[in-house]
């Protein structure tokens, strides 16, 4: 009967008996491919894998003392070469009056294939899990959270600890959104998309939500898994898309309203003065028809301006040196504004040529120097500045209306009373003004608009309330000349590092990208959002960090604070401002307080690296 049972047995069965084998069953035989007679009378760890034979051992004699109860895993080889996986199980018995060993074999290959593939998928999911730039949850069928990602954590400004075991509906407050989920939940459809606004870190946020319920084979309901996006920086980009299509909507229409309010000028303009000329001065008539001709005079300016704004007036171009327009505008402004404002001149000796109108450029520069006066009333600094840049892809991509190239900067600054963030929305609209009735058009902006459009430029301006203004105008170089930069550009290499820098800013998005490209170059990043967190920081890790990239513009303590604490906490610590003021406006005074260096906000992304470089090299 026993052999019976041994022959005819689904598993591999074998008596093991002073380490030999004795006795093996056909199943064993055709589990391993060899012979009987290859087998009886061997090592029974003579066909194990060399790698497994010493763990098979101790399991084998921990089994016998009943230490171990649970089959066991190793490798043999087959006859063929193929290395199989096999589970094994043995008890003690006696053959023949003497004691031996009981086992059996079962090949597992094919089970820890799928083992296998199934933790690689396990891997795979987990990777995209962990690594996804969504937030990602899982919760159960009543909303509780029981697993999140770094990324949710990081949108929530939590923990991944604090956030499972939450009950994400009794906190959520988008109706639309609680609704849909609590339908979901309770068997109704099961598909959500749509945008709302959380509460993160105490601000609002807005963020893009899309949910889908999890449920088993026989359709129960399990739970359901959200994925979350941050998209903050998409509606500043949206925003931004939406005010160049209302700048270019805005200037369509002044140039139509211009173009027939002219011809409506002219048929004015001619018969007063036809009739001028039938009547003497002495005339009580006359004064009356001058009058008309200076209203129609003024109506003229103005349509002027509103066909620059919308580009209908033909440029005059021919290249210029924006240094030597600079000089001769500075000199007439010296003429015109009050001699206690200061007009400063930084201009670089290399600029290069552009392909622009004088008389237009020179408009620019009149009515920005006009608008810093009235905004200096008791005095203050109107500082001009040139310099060679280049935008790239990644200053482009998140700034609206700019293009990758070889640029010539104007910058125009003052340090007076500055503009709010919703007056800057909407400076360059034509007839928006903050000037009392009677002193200002609201055209002045727009038709420096204009100008820089038509010259195929970008503008953009940096202001905060008390802190002055920056006008940032990039004019494009001629073909020619940007073929040379080019070349130029690309001999010269950028150095990257593995030093450690701490990249303080206020907003989310600077702090992302400076922090990707300077680790694209070896460097480790450190963040803060503000003067405080950044000196909790530094006292923690104060000799790790080698610099400190520190804008000046912050909430809270701000960014010169906190250069005079960090400087307290180490005197030789080597500082980089950032700022989207001029180097010689709100910086100038912030770098003789102890900065090493400046970068100018928003980064151009070789210069940033190459002080970077630069101030880590300093002795």
């Amino acid at each position: 009967m026993f052999r019976i049972l041994f022959d005819r047995a689904p598993v591999g069965l074998f008596i093991i008996q002073d380490r030999k084998f004795k006795l093996i069953n056909p199943q064993f035989l055709q589990l391993t491919g060899y012979k009987e007679d290859e087998f009886l009378g061997k090592d029974s760890l003579a066909f194990i894998l060399p790698e497994d034979r010493n763990m098979t051992k101790e399991k084998t004699i921990k089994m016998l003392r009943g230490e171990l109860s649970l089959p066991f895993e190793f490798r043999v080889i087959n006859k063929s070469g193929e290395t199989r996986w096999i589970e094994q199980t043995i008890t003690p018995i006696h053959y023949n009056g003497r004691p031996a060993v009981l086992g059996y074999y079962v090949d597992i290959s094919e089970r820890k294939l799928v083992e296998r593939e199934l933790r690689k998928s396990e891997e795979r999911y987990r990777m995209i899990f962990e690594q996804s730039s969504l937030g990602i949850i899982h919760f159960d069928q009543n909303g509780v959270i029981v697993g999140c990602n770094k990324k949710f954590a990081e949108i929530m400004g939590s923990s991944r600890k604090k956030l499972i075991g939450f009950n994400m509906l009794k906190s959520m407050q988008d109706k639309k959104m609680l609704s849909a989920i609590e339908r979901a939940l309770s068997g109704g459809t099961g598909y959500y998309e749509g945008d709302y606004l959380s509460v993160t870190g105490g601000k609002l946020t807005p963020m893009r939500a899309i949910y889908n319920r999890i449920i088993s084979e026989d359709g129960s309901v399990l739970g359901g898994l959200s994925l979350y996006e941050d998209i903050t920086e998409k509606k500043k980009l949206e925003a931004q898309l939406q005010q160049a299509q209302k700048m270019e909507a805005v200037g369509t229409l002044a140039g139509g309203i211009a173009h027939d309010f002219n011809n409506i000028l002219q048929a004015i303009f001619g018969y007063t003065e036809i009739l001028l000329m039938g009547k003497e001065p002495s005339n009580p008539d006359y004064e009356k028809l001058e009058a008309i001709e200076k209203s129609a005079q003024r109506a003229s300016d103005l349509t002027k301006r509103l066909l620059i704004f919308s580009r209908k007036v033909e440029s005059k171009l021919r290249l210029v040196n924006l240094n030597n327009e600079i000089e001769q505008v500075s000199q007439m402004l010296e003429r015109t504004i009050p001699k206690m404002i200061n007009i400063e001149l930084h201009l670089s000796e290399d600029i290069k040529i552009i392909n622009a109108d004088p008389a237009q450029i020179e408009q620019i520069m009149m009515n920005l120097g006009v608008n810093a006066r009235d905004a200096m009333p008791d005095g203050g600094r109107l500082i001009f500045e040139t310099e060679n840049v280049i935008l790239d892809e990644e200053y482009c991509k998140i700034h609206s209306g700019s293009k990758p190239g070889q640029y010539v900067k104007l910058s125009i600054s003052d340090n007076g009373h500055g503009m709010d963030k919703e007056t800057l929305r909407h400076i360059f609209e034509p007839f928006y003004t903050t000037k009392d009735t009677g002193k200002g058009t609201g055209l002045g902006l727009a038709m420096v608009y204009g100008i820089v459009k038509s010259h195929n430029g970008y503008i953009m301006c940096y202001s905060e309330p008390d802190e002055g203004t920056t006008f940032k105008i990039y004019f494009p170089i001629i073909e020619k000349e940007a073929e040379r930069v080019e070349s130029k550009k690309d001999k010269i290499p950028i150095k990257g590092g593995n030093e450690t820098i701490l990249l303080v800013d206020d907003e989310e998005f600077i702090r992302e990208l400076g922090k990707d490209v300077l680790a694209r170059f070896g460097y480790t990043v450190l963040m803060a959002s503000d003067g405080e967190t950044a000196l909790e920081i530094y006292r923690e890790k104060k000799e790790e960090i080698n610099l400190v990239i520190l804008d000046i513009i912050m909430p809270g303590m701000g960014g010169r604070k906190c250069l005079e604490e960090l400087l307290k906490l180490n005197p030789k610590s080597r500082i980089i401002i950032a700022s989207g003021y001029s180097i010689n406006g709100p910086a100038k005074e912030v770098l003789k307080a102890g900065a090493k260096g400046f970068i100018s906000k928003p980064y151009d992304m070789r210069g940033m690296l190459q002080t970077v470089r630069k101030i880590l090299d300093e002795d």
